[in-house]
């Protein structure tokens, strides 16, 4: 890609509305860590908080849940109610938890806070996806659908570089600024073109689409959208369209599994825990608040040149090389701490394989799991399943996030913490054969055509 091509992708309008709405995906991705550079504080004898370690433990999956509950309602207001509305109550939600946050110091409110969070996690997580692949021109959808992952690593950047070093009030009041910033600018932008054809009002969406692309010469592609919400509205969807046909199944088969090797690979159990391994095994090396700010720097720009990269060599590639050499990574982790923990042999002279294994595992699974799964989940379903799919595979994906992060600490205390690493790596692994066999390239198509591909 040469840099003219990048300029001008990113200065088209859609990038714009990207850069704005992906604001609330900010806010979220430092509503998710923003306990991970105080974990060690929060479970000290000087915690503004009182909590045990399995206090902090349901603190970090919690959010999970919270994504769970809301997934189902979040599908179903965003087609009765158009995408934008209901993304933007996403940041009140944030808002309000900050809120919490500030006016209390109990245990039990904080456990609501993460509720609240998880709710905000869902609406921007099955909501942001599908709302950038509806503006967005086919050329540059893989494009403005991957910065959906940098916009969430800015926001853990933007947790990880204050949280260490700001009080605990002065902390929560900054990271409350983000959400009200959405919400003032996100207010302005408009609706889906496929939203507003979906509900029958099609000279918004000819506005909208005009305004997307700057020119009001949109009949081909205004026509064209038309025709495939049309198709896909001659019947009305529910929770059955997502296995009504051999399409519908593939779709949502396909979907799911690429989800839950994202979320089973260890990503957001490494993304709460990080902090707490490098304190206890970076010992001789650079400050470990230090290498989570760099390594989130990293993962920021990974993720931002993944985007482009997935338009110009395809997302399976992506797919298949990032999952196995994050498999390769995560082996290399757990040969390290079972060779600390269960053996004699001394690894401390090598602390630096861990803390650059850890880093490497993040980058490269960043380069094509981490960014296209939620380009893959808006580009397979179908327009009058794409908002209920969205929903389902957000509802999967939350239940096992939980699962990955509550069971981090458990497989530690009991088996070891190798054994984590052990299994994420056996996913990955295993994923990357699954790609290799199933996947379909969807690169340069536009939706329609993706549709007909798949049947």
């Amino acid at each position: 890609i040469t840099l003219v091509k990048i300029f001008s992708y990113t200065n088209s309008p859609s990038f714009f509305i990207l850069s704005l709405g992906a604001l609330c995906t900010t806010s979220i991705g430092a509503a998710f860590v923003w306990m991970t550079p105080l974990m060690l504080t929060l479970t000290g004898p000087e915690s503004p908080v009182p909590m045990t370690s399995s206090d902090s433990s349901w603190l970090a999956s919690i959010i999970e849940l919270g994504a769970m509950f809301a997934t189902i309602p979040t599908g179903l207001l965003a087609d009765r109610f158009g995408r934008k509305s209901v993304l933007l109550f996403a940041g009140p939600l944030v808002l309000t938890s900050w809120i919490l946050t500030l006016a209390t110091r109990s245990i039990e409110v904080l456990y609501i806070v993460r509720i609240c969070q998880g709710f905000s996690l869902c609406t921007a997580y099955v909501l942001v996806p599908i709302y950038i692949a509806e503006i967005s021109e086919p050329r540059i959808r893989g494009l403005l659908s991957g910065q959906f992952q940098t916009f969430f690593y800015l926001g853990t950047l933007y947790a990880y570089s204050t949280g260490p070093y700001l009080n605990y009030n002065t902390y929560i009041l900054s990271l409350a600024v983000v959400p009200v910033l959405f919400m003032v600018t996100f207010a302005m932008m408009p609706e889906s073109p496929y939203y507003l054809l979906m509900s029958g009002q099609t000279e918004r969406a000819r506005h909208s689409l005009c305004w997307l692309r700057c020119s009001c010469d949109v009949d081909k592609e205004f026509n064209m959208i038309k025709a495939n919400v049309q198709e896909d509205m001659s019947m009305k969807a529910d929770w059955r369209d997502l296995i009504a046909t051999k399409t519908d199944r593939k779709a949502l088969l396909i979907v799911l599994l690429v989800s839950a090797i994202k979320y089973m690979s260890g990503k957001a159990a490494i993304s709460m825990y990080i902090t707490q391994t490098l304190a206890e095994d970076a010992e001789g090396m650079l400050a470990y608040n230090t290498i989570t700010i760099i390594q989130a720097v990293m993962l920021t720009i990974t993720s931002f040149v993944a985007a482009f990269l997935s338009d110009v060599i395809g997302r399976k590639p992506l797919l298949i090389g990032s999952s196995f050499a994050a498999g390769i990574f995560n082996a290399i982790i757990a040969l390290y701490f079972y060779l600390e923990n269960q053996t004699t042999v001394d690894v401390s002279s090598y602390s630096w394989v861990l803390t650059g294994s850890l880093i490497c595992f993040c980058i490269v699974g960043d380069l094509g799991l981490g960014t296209l799964a939620h380009t893959i989940q808006a580009e397979y379903f179908a327009s009058r399943t794409r908002s209920i799919g969205g929903a389902f595979t957000q509802l999967v994906s939350s239940m096992l996030g939980f699962i990955s992060i509550k069971m981090y600490q458990v497989v530690e205390d009991d088996v070891g913490v190798y054994f984590n690493y052990f299994i994420f790596s056996c996913i990955l692994i295993a994923g990357s054969i699954f790609f290799s066999f199933v996947f379909l390239e969807t690169s340069g198509r536009d939706l329609t055509q993706i549709q007909r591909e798949m049947a």
